[in-house]
């Protein structure tokens, strides 16, 4: 093979891997590199192939080449100093989407079993359903965090905020106003637990009913009108998981984690109030089902069921409010 031929093919192997725009240029500025190479290494000799070979051996592979030409060399889905928040991330979430589908799947499966009698293949396919649930939770998990990364990457937003540069350290915390990773994953689990029993089985929040001998579970709220709305319950699902997360690299009660508590939780709430306030939410068959079980009886448990929107609206207002309070109260304490 002659000099110039090895030359062009190997300046054609580096600018094909370019973008268009670029080509002619680089493969004019390499070519001139080569020469300039060629003739240092052979002086005032003609240069052979094994001259031209030990050139391009020092200028490295034509992907190698490439890349230093690259505009996007210094580019990737998610490196430094990214890489090891989203390791810690990312297990936190597998940890906790794996509690809650466990908590919510075995929940479900005692909803749907406990008054049935099923033979042994059917149980195992329930069994074969739930895994295949925590996998492509799993999937979905690894995904979102995923994209997550990758767009902190991309947009080159700074940790630093977080986790404090070195001409800004934050204070290495006590015991007592230390979040530990096992606080954050519960508080992940509830959540993920939380959607899972909302979104996929509302059917277990039912009254059991005795009609014509036999137990019949009634529905609290309409399935298809949850699943309707199913953005608001992973917008206030979200809004928790990033308070939970954000606390865990804060890593101590700190005034900003009261804030960004007190922003999540507010938003979450009006996550919430939307989804309860749904046209269609409470299932119709649910109020005389309620008049035959109770028969005038026990009425404040029968107006909490029936009224079961407003009265869990109440209970998760409660809920957030103690969860920023303390939040709030621990940064007071705490953050001097």
């Amino acid at each position: 093979m002659s000099v110039q031929e090895l030359k062009e093919r190997y300046v054609y192997a580096v600018s094909r891997l370019l973008p268009h725009k670029m080509r002619e240029d680089i493969s004019a500025e390499l070519d001139t590199l080569i020469e300039d190479m060629l003739e240092e290494r052979c002086q005032d000799r003609p240069a052979e192939e094994k001259d031209l070979r030990v050139v391009l051996a020092e200028l490295g592979s034509p992907s190698e080449m490439a890349n230093h030409y690259s505009p996007d060399k210094d580019k990737c889905l998610i490196g430094p100093p990214y890489f090891s928040a989203y390791k810690y991330v990312l297990r936190i979430v597998f940890l906790a989407v794996t509690g809650g589908m466990l908590l919510a799947g075995g929940i479900t499966m005692v909803m749907d079993n406990w008054q049935k009698t099923k033979i042994f293949y059917e149980y195992l396919a329930d069994l074969a359903g739930w895994m295949g649930s925590i996998i492509m939770g799993l999937v979905f998990a690894f995904g979102f965090v995923t994209l997550i990364f990758a767009f902190f990457q991309r947009k080159g937003i700074s940790l630093e905020d977080i986790n404090g540069s070195w001409e800004n350290l934050p204070p290495v915390p006590v015991k007592q106003e230390r979040i530990g990773k096992g606080e954050t994953i519960a508080g992940v689990c509830l959540s993920v637990a939380f959607l899972i029993v909302f979104l996929i089985v509302p059917q277990i929040l039912c009254v059991i009913v005795n009609q014509g001998g036999q137990k019949v579970s009634i529905p609290i709220l309409n399935a298809q009108t949850v699943r309707s709305v199913w953005f608001l319950l992973i917008g206030m699902v979200i809004f928790g998981v990033g308070r939970d997360l954000f606390g865990y690299f804060e890593g101590r009660y700190t005034r900003r984690l009261a804030v960004v508590t007190g922003i999540a939780d507010l938003l979450s709430f009006i996550c919430f109030f939307f989804f309860l306030n749904t046209p269609g939410l409470v299932n119709t068959d649910i109020i005389p089902a309620i008049d035959s079980l109770f028969q005038g009886k026990d009425m404040f448990i029968a107006k909490v069921i029936t009224g079961f929107p407003g009265v869990f609206l109440l209970v998760m207002a409660l809920i957030l409010v103690l969860d920023f309070g303390t939040n709030l109260y621990k940064a007071m304490k705490y953050d001097r």
